[in-house]
């Protein structure tokens, strides 16, 4: 079973609250169809009502939530789409909690960004790329939806982040998109994974795969990010959602103290990560069908306590059970890879991240 790298202190950790991230995909609506969309972009039947959002949000409040996220499900569901996300917005501020809120820049209008700067949140804002490689992913007027929502919250104080779409149309704009998200005001830059996501499993290969950019693109991404943050240091916080970006770390700094950032292993140390889809499911890693409870009759207490015994947990997050490059790896203790990518690209959560170009020193590969 993979220990803790060290005392490093985290998050809810420094705070004194119980839970780092708790991460709320309010529905599966969105309003245009994308490159990337999964699904039908239609709410389910048994999304979460504003009633029981309200009695989540204040079991949040109460259990003590360091981050929380508010978004869609996947890549394209739109927060906005819910006819009550206003309420739900001012209920948060009453609560006292400070969430992300991760929007497309649809009908991100200029009562929205009141209503968030009112609650304090902060917003995450996506793009597919630069503009034309924007419309091409996400069609006519997105990007421009987008860029309104950088400048509505810039004039409303709101702190936001440019996060942008992992895709092979943007293995080589890296640096002109930190640039832009500087350009716009943003306090950091997201450069996303787009698979896994958490829901329409059985389709992710088939429409997200050919998108997918290559290991060699991400290695070289990585290395321009690196390069970046000692660049910009201080101007922009570059975030690169990459289980293996901590092997490109210690690679460049040796003595830098790392810890895995896999948030279902630490789930058996701690309270470090908890995702409620919009049917209220409780999930540990929703790829991975990792379900503890619904967030409609669980206490996070119960929730929380079920991640922290469960076997099938632990099964996953143990290291010797990884297979083929992962398996033999010199970085396996501080990385690891994508146990829910290659669950989705091999049906083995234990097999090795088809995302990875690395090869690890000769040794027999574990099959």
């Amino acid at each position: 079973m993979p220990q803790l790298q060290g005392k490093l202190l985290f998050g809810a950790e420094k705070h004194g609250r119980q839970l780092d991230h708790f991460i709320w995909s309010c529905t599966r609506a969105y309003p245009v169809r994308h490159a990337f969309s999964l699904g039908d972009g239609k709410p389910l039947p048994n999304e979460l009502t504003t009633s029981e959002a309200k009695a989540m949000l204040k079991k949040a409040a109460d259990f003590g939530v360091d981050n929380l996220f508010i978004s869609g499900a996947g890549w394209t569901g739109e927060p906005l789409m819910r006819p009550d996300f206003l309420e739900i917005i001012r209920y948060v501020a009453e609560l006292g909690l400070s969430p992300y809120v991760k929007v497309t820049g649809w009908h991100f209008d200029r009562r929205v960004a009141k209503e968030l700067a009112a609650a304090n949140c902060k917003a995450i804002i996506c793009f597919a790329g630069l503009k034309e490689t924007d419309a091409k992913l996400r069609g006519r007027e997105a990007f421009e939806d987008s860029i309104n929502a950088t400048q509505l919250c810039k004039e409303m104080g709101i702190p936001f982040a440019v996060s942008v779409i992992n895709t092979k149309y943007v293995a080589h704009q890296v640096t002109a998109l930190v640039n832009f998200a500087i350009e716009r005001g943003a306090s950091s830059f997201h450069l996303a994974s787009l698979i896994p996501q958490p829901i329409d499993l059985e389709n992710q290969l088939r429409i997200l795969g050919p998108l997918e950019p290559t290991p060699q693109e991400r290695e070289d991404q990585l290395e321009e990010i690196y390069q970046l943050n000692r660049k910009v240091h201080g101007k922009i916080l570059i975030v690169p959602y990459e289980m293996f970006n901590n092997r490109l770390l210690k690679t460049k700094e040796p003595n830098r103290e790392l810890r895995s950032t896999c948030s279902m292993c630490d789930n058996l140390y701690k309270n470090e990560w908890l995702e409620i889809l919009e049917d209220g499911k409780a999930y540990a890693c929703a790829p991975l069908g990792l379900e503890f409870g619904d967030i409609r009759t669980d206490s996070l207490e119960e929730i929380m306590g079920r991640m922290r015994s469960s076997e099938r947990l632990k099964w996953l997050a143990d290291r010797s059970n990884l297979k083929g490059k992962c398996g033999v790896c010199n970085f396996q203790s501080i990385c690891g890879g994508c146990r829910a990518r290659a669950y989705i690209y091999t049906k083995d959560p234990h097999n090795q991240d088809p995302a990875c170009v690395y090869r690890p020193p000769k040794r027999d590969v574990k099959t």
